[in-house]
């Protein structure tokens, strides 16, 4: 087992030095994924019913882990590539376009990589059953910038270096769906779909000669809220996210529990990645102001549970914050009087 884990470490290390043949990159991730469903999941954009969200998400992963050797000099030339991942969305329902808008602004760094990404998008929802269905488009403009300075090859003319481009602008689309009821979600989102059928070019490149490629990821997620049936102010919010490049896969669970509807905590683990203690309040859930209610605040701390965790230059963990704030933007409606039943019964999101 130790020697997996040195692999998987050593597998780490190879992609956050960016100077791997393929050129190949992940999505961001991030510990509190469910408050993030659009940005893997077009399906998802939208999925809080009437209102009007904004959420923001930092996360910083491996703190005090460095590539360089103990006796480096830190300079502008010579810096620390712990992952950095920085995400602000956007996300209404409309009625008259019968589904949600969604825009998410993402900026993730890996190694000498800075990321800066958008993402525009559509989720068409109806009812179904006792819940509802959202069916997603995306598409997506990444901007990526290569710190060139750090790069120190050992003889000069690295081909691996050559034609590298300082600056791309790179396009893609996803597509996702979602179906949530009052008690339990299930979804399917797959990012970079060109990056599928195109191995040599990953995305529609619009500009920049030649840049790490965005891989294409499938992912699989879901959860359930149980209410403790001896005690109803307690629920139980088990969750879980499963992603695939289609050569290899990660899985990571979120296990929560949250008391008189405020106050939450519980713990994450990522495969081989790491192991999350989370924390939370929605501090104005029980407020009879309505515009407080939705505002909704968590910190995460993950110990390092590969071998970058135990290696000279160590990790010391992960630290994410997530701010979300939803308020409604329809009032409830309300059938009263006399009328033809078939707009009584008429199937509305």
């Amino acid at each position: 087992m130790r020697k997996e884990i040195q692999k998987v470490g050593l597998l780490v290390l190879l992609a956050m030095s960016a100077m791997v043949s393929g050129f190949a990159q992940d999505d961001a991730q991030f510990t509190f994924f469910p408050w993030v469903t659009s940005y893997y999941n077009a399906g998802g954009i939208g999925e809080q019913h009437n209102t009007l969200c904004f959420t923001a998400d930092y996360s910083n992963k491996y703190l005090g882990w460095s590539d360089l050797p103990s006796t480096a000099i830190t300079t502008d030339t010579a810096k620390h590539t712990a992952p950095q991942d920085f995400l602000f969305s956007i996300e209404s329902y409309l009625r008259k376009l019968h589904g949600s808008l969604g825009v998410t602004l993402v900026r993730d760094q890996l190694g000498y990589y800075k990321n800066t990404g958008v993402k525009i998008g559509y989720a068409y929802k109806l009812r179904v059953g006792g819940g509802h269905l959202g069916i997603g488009a995306q598409v997506s403009l990444y901007n990526q910038k290569i710190d060139a300075s750090g790069f120190n090859p050992t003889q000069e003319g690295d081909p691996t270096l050559q034609g590298l481009s300082e600056s791309t602008l790179d396009l893609d689309f996803s597509f996702g769906v979602m179906y949530k009821s009052d008690q339990w979600y299930a979804g399917i989102g797959w990012n970079q779909i060109t990056a599928a059928f195109d191995t040599s070019q990953a995305m529609i490149r619009l500009s920049g000669n030649r840049g790490s490629h965005r891989t294409s990821q499938l992912y699989v997620h879901g959860g359930y809220d149980w209410v403790v049936p001896f005690n109803p102010n307690w629920e139980i919010l088990p969750q879980a996210l499963v992603k695939t490049d289609f050569k290899t896969f990660q899985w990571e669970i979120l296990a929560l529990a949250r008391y008189n509807g405020v106050y939450w905590g519980g713990i994450g683990y990522r495969f081989q990645d790491a192991v999350s203690l989370a924390f939370g309040a929605r501090p104005f859930y029980n407020s009879s102001n309505i515009y407080l209610k939705g505002l909704d605040v968590g910190v995460s701390y993950g110990f390092t549970a590969n071998s970058l965790g135990y290696k000279k230059n160590r990790s010391f963990g992960d630290v994410e914050v997530v701010v979300r704030y939803c308020f409604d933007i329809y009032k409830p409606e309300v059938f009263s009087g006399y009328g033809n039943s078939r707009y009584i019964y008429k199937n509305r999101y």
